[in-house]
């Protein structure tokens, strides 16, 4: 029990740190493409400052100065070169200054920015002249920094005197700052996200203690009435329920021995318990019969597959069952009941079960026989390979046969004990996977 329910934590566990995970990874994006954009917007306008303090730079000579100002404005964008590396927010790496006329009266280019050449002519596509102040056009990174395309007007005494192109790059310290403004807005998503999750786990864990308690306890109760009910249906058919704990033993032993999935095998041990269940709806002048049955009483029996079929599917959790207690009495070249199946048409449950079902009864004492041996049981199986059984699992059934017989067939209670322990494998193990 203990074992079962710690399956559980960890499964609640695994689960809210998946969550927590999707849900800082959600957060955290959109954290970091809102920051994104907020960084972008504001690096724009502090260039936007820079700039307009360059055009009050280039007003004011021009206002105070005696020389004409188109001398001036080289001198301008040279102090300007001068100064840049004491902005704390970035500085031109590129400017050209042109006339009204369209001519270059200026210019500037740094010499220590890698393929300067090709980012001027980027900057030169993405802005031109135009009537407007100021633009501002953000450009792609380089070298991990920010950079933006620009061009202005320049202005004196509301007489336009030149156009700027320029290229501008934010410094590596700027962007230092911003990116761990950006790092400590996604981590303080995250840990909120995480410690809202880790406030939940108590609760969620109470409640999940509480499902799976219920659960264990429906199951047992599932598996108590799935082996009562089927010992009961056995006991009518004849003076004792071994058949049904054995030939369970059988399936599951040879289900295991072609390597068949847990999911497959649970479903062979409802089937295999239930095999004869509609046999409940079969009278007792037929079921009981000593001798052979007439043909017509015959008919009358096979419809104990019909009964069990509508027993088993009335309840949601035998349904699967459905495969053995419909099909276990067809057989592998059609000559069978119920539906007349032929090869693979016949569920695989069902054809382990057939073999199992009949090694079984050969090797049995029954009011009207003897047991046979093991050597004679498997003749008559063999016999039987292509017609009523599938030849490779037959085959694969010979290879285990002897241990089964020795094991199990001689003695009732190491039946009983090997089921329980295969119940316990398969349905009990880890509860968590059958919720």
């Amino acid at each position: 029990m203990q074992s079962r329910m710690h399956s559980l934590r960890n499964i609640l566990i695994f689960r809210l740190l998946a969550l927590a995970m999707v849900l800082s990874i959600l957060v955290g994006g959109s954290v970091f493409i809102r920051e994104g954009l907020i960084v972008k917007d504001v690096i724009a306008e502090q260039t936007r400052v820079v700039i307009e303090l360059l055009k009050l730079r280039v007003r004011d000579s021009v206002a105070i100065s005696q020389r004409p100002w188109q001398t001036m404005v080289q001198d301008a964008l040279e102090d300007l070169s001068r100064v840049a590396p004491q902005s704390r927010l970035g500085h031109f790496a590129w400017a050209s200054i042109h006339n009204t006329d369209g001519l270059e009266i200026a210019s500037l280019a740094s010499a220590d920015i890698p393929n300067i050449q090709t980012l001027i002519e980027e900057a030169r596509q993405q802005v031109t002249p135009t009537n407007d102040s100021t633009v501002v056009v953000p450009l792609a990174k380089i070298d991990g920094r920010y950079s933006f395309a620009i061009s202005l007007v320049i202005e004196h005494a509301g007489q336009t005197l030149a156009t700027l192109r320029g290229l501008y790059i934010i410094s590596p310290e700027v962007m230092r700052r911003f990116w761990l403004d950006i790092v400590r807005s996604v981590g303080a998503s995250i840990l909120i996200v995480l410690l809202v999750t880790g406030l939940h786990y108590p609760v969620l864990r109470r409640l999940v203690g509480r499902l799976g308690q219920l659960s264990i306890n429906l199951l047992d109760a599932n598996l108590e009435t799935l082996q009562g009910f089927g010992s009961a249906i056995a006991k009518r058919d004849s003076d004792t329920d071994a058949h049904n704990f054995r030939v369970t033993v059988y399936a599951v032993k040879l289900a295991e021995a072609i390597e068949l999935d847990a999911g497959s095998i649970r479903t062979l041990i409802k089937g295999a318990f239930l095999h004869d269940v509609g046999k409940i709806g079969i009278r007792d002048r037929i079921l009981l019969k000593p001798g052979r049955l007439e043909p017509d009483e015959f008919e009358i029996m096979k419809m104990h597959v019909k009964h069990g079929l509508d027993i088993v599917n009335n309840c949601q959790w035998l349904r699967d069952a459905a495969e053995v207690v419909g099909n276990h009495h067809e057989k592998f070249d059609g000559s069978g009941y119920y539906q007349a199946l032929k090869g693979e048409e016949i569920p695989l449950t069902a054809r382990i079960f057939a073999i199992v079902d009949v090694f079984d009864a050969l090797t049995s004492e029954r009011p009207y026989k003897a047991p046979l041996s093991l050597e004679e049981a498997l003749t008559i199986l063999q016999s039987g390979a292509g017609k009523h059984f599938d030849p490779v699992i037959l085959y694969a059934f010979e290879e285990i046969a002897e241990s089964l017989y020795l094991t199990f067939a001689l003695d009732d209670r190491s039946a009983r004990s090997e089921l329980a322990s295969i119940i316990k494998r398969y349905f009990k193990g880890d509860i968590g996977d059958l919720l």
